[in-house]
Formats: C-alpha cells, structure tokens, sequence
C-alpha cells in the first residue's frame, strides 16, 4: 500500500544555485553546436534565457491566480493562453495566407473549450469548473498539442495545396468539387497531424514517464492515482489535437480552393511567405495597428480644433465642397456658403473690433 504521507511532504526545494546548476548543461549542446558549425549557439543562448524568463514570471503570475481564486481573473488569464497559442500556431508553416491567424484562433478557442468543458464537467466534475489547480495546468496541455496538431495539419495542407495545384486543378475542371479534389492531401495532412500523439501514447509508461504524472509522484501523490490522471490526460491530448488539426486543415482548404467548385482555380495566390519576425515583434505591430485604427474610428471625427484663443476654426471645408477659408489682413477668417450651416462666417483675430471685420460675397472664392 502506497505510504506517501500527504501530498508536498516529499517535495524538495530548489535554489537558483541549483537550477543555475542544472542550466550549465546547455554547453553540451553549445559544444555540438560549435563542433558541427550549426550556428544554433546564439539560439540555444537566447532560447535558454527565454525559458527561464517565461517560467519565472509564469510562477509569480500564477500566485495571485491560485491565491484569490476568482473566476474573472482565471478565464482572463485562459484566453491570454488561448490567444498566444494561435499565434504560435500560425507562425510554424513556412507558408500562410490571409485571415489564417483569425481562423486559427477560432478554431484553437472553440475546440479547447469543448474539451475542457467535457473533462472537468463529465469526466472530473470539478466544483467550481474554474478552479485554477485544475484548468490551468490541463488547459495548458491541451493548447500545447492543439499547437503541434496545427502546425503540422496546416504546413502539411499548405505545401500539398501549393506542390499538387496542377492535379488539383484538374480535377476541378472535370467536375470535382473542392473537397473531391483535395481528398487525398487533406487525408495525408491529417494523417501526419496525429501521428506524433499515437507515437506518443503507443510509449507511454512503458519508455517514458509524462510530465503530469511525474510532477504528481514527486509531489507526493500515489502513482495509481497519479497514472489514472494521465490517462484522462492523454485522451484529452488526442481529442483536441485531432479537432484542431481537421479544423484548420479545412478552413484552408475552403480559403484556397474556390467555392465555385467547378470553374475556379486553386487560389495560390493567396499563399504568403512566413512572417519571420518573431512572436513579439509581431505583437507590437498588432498593437499599432490596434491604436491606429482606434485613432481613425474615434477621432476623425473632429473635424475642429482649438486655436490659441479658444476659438474654433475648422479643420477642411464642408460637405458640400467649394467652400474657401480665407485670412483677410486683419486677421480674420472668412468661410464661403455652403459651410457647415447656412449663409457666410466669419471670426476675427484676437483685439479686433466688430466694426474691422467685414465678409463682403466678393472677397470669397471657391476652393479650386
């Protein structure tokens, strides 16, 4: 019978000294890197400072998540995973197209969900479902290998889209509809997205020990227990994988090959190179992007701006065209009819008389 105590009795704490410790193992790699002229050290460098950046942060983020344990705070929290997820998703095919990123993050979020609904509501019966001990860690998982079934179904998609456009094609002028003539790349694309979970599961506590399992052994948990929480795990996995894969291998299709079945094409091109920029460079464009078009949508329409005095003047001319802003030499502004409002205005310059200003029809002119 299993005398493990209570669970975390058996956990040992660690150091930065001794994870600085176990990190000074990226020299072996280092090393192959430089024997092998590979190039890959200065990635290994940024990439191991990268890993122990996110972890870092992720641990004092997670704190105040598990600590106040609210429900707004936890979903938040998801859909910031859910979001990062399709970025990665779509930033691995060497090729993409347009609206890929917007299909994708559809499609992670939706099958994500009615995964982790069916675990913690059918098959956990978590209470509440949004305990943070729960979701987090097993939304985690999901989003992991719903990114590798992905990837690997898009790219797969992509370049039999892009290397077989010619039968394809053919098959479109004979009759066939779409989903008739990309049959087969659409069953190898999904053939390969699975194949790395089968592999997964056909070795699984016979050649390796998963992540969730081994992380409740050391915590204390009886390794029954913690083998049955791994199989639910796997099954998830394989679920959500398989969804996201199907998902995303006939949303391109539908956006490559036209849905005139009969008469049009594939649409190659559609086809772009892959953004090469990087995941943040990438988000700090979507966020100009995002202040822009706020800009436009909420501030175009001031069509006034304030002069030194606090007065009005406008900015252009009225709907209506024609209308001229004029400086007489007084200082005044002369508008011609047609403004917005009716007849002629005028406004003076600061320290002039009522009497100094005049908007005779002849000193207005139509702008050309």
């Amino acid at each position: 019978m299993w005398r493990g105590g209570d669970a975390g009795a058996g956990v040992l704490s660690l150091s930065p000294t001794e994870v600085a410790l176990a990190a000074a193992l990226i020299v072996v790699q280092a090393l192959v890197s430089l024997r092998f002229q590979l190039g890959l050290h200065t990635q290994l460098l940024f990439a191991a400072v990268r890993c122990v950046l996110q972890l870092s942060v992720l641990g004092y983020v997670l704190v105040p998540i598990f600590d106040y344990g609210r429900a707004w705070l936890v979903l938040l929290y998801c859909a910031f995973m859910v979001w990062v997820s399709a970025v990665e998703a779509v930033g691995r095919p060497s090729k993409t197209f347009r609206g890929v990123f917007l299909n994708t993050l559809v499609i992670v979020g939706g099958s994500s969900s009615a995964i982790m609904a069916y675990a913690l509501l059918v098959v956990m019966r978590v209470d509440p479902w949004w305990t943070p001990q729960y979701l987090i860690p097993i939304l985690g998982m999901v989003l992991g290998n719903t990114i590798t079934g992905i990837s690997v179904g898009l790219g797969t998609i992509i370049e039999e889209l892009s290397s077989g456009a010619d039968r394809v094609e053919k098959l479109l002028a004979l009759g066939a509809t779409r989903w008739e003539a990309t049959r087969e790349p659409v069953a190898r694309a999904v053939k390969l997205a699975m194949t790395p979970l089968l592999n997964q599961m056909s070795v699984v506590g016979l050649v390796s020990i998963p992540g969730m399992m081994t992380g409740q052994i050391l915590a204390g948990t009886n390794p029954s227990e913690a083998a049955r929480y791994q199989m639910v795990i796997m099954f998830l996995l394989g679920a959500a994988a398989t969804l996201g894969a199907v998902a995303s291998i006939y949303a391109a299709v539908m956006h490559l090959v036209d849905g005139n079945h009969r008469r049009a094409p594939l649409r190659g091109d559609r086809l772009l190179p892959k953004d090469t920029r990087g995941i943040f460079v990438w988000l700090w464009h979507q966020l100009v992007a995002a202040w822009q078009f706020f800009v436009r949508t909420f501030c175009c329409c001031l069509l006034r701006r304030p002069d030194r005095d606090g007065a009005y003047e406008p900015l252009s001319g009225g709907a209506g065209g024609g209308d001229a802003v004029e400086g007489g030499s007084d200082g005044a502004v002369v508008v011609g009819e047609g403004g917005p409002g009716s007849g002629s205005l005028e406004r003076k310059a600061s320290g002039a008389n009522d009497s100094d200003v005049e908007a005779p029809s002849s000193l207005v002119s139509p702008r050309a």
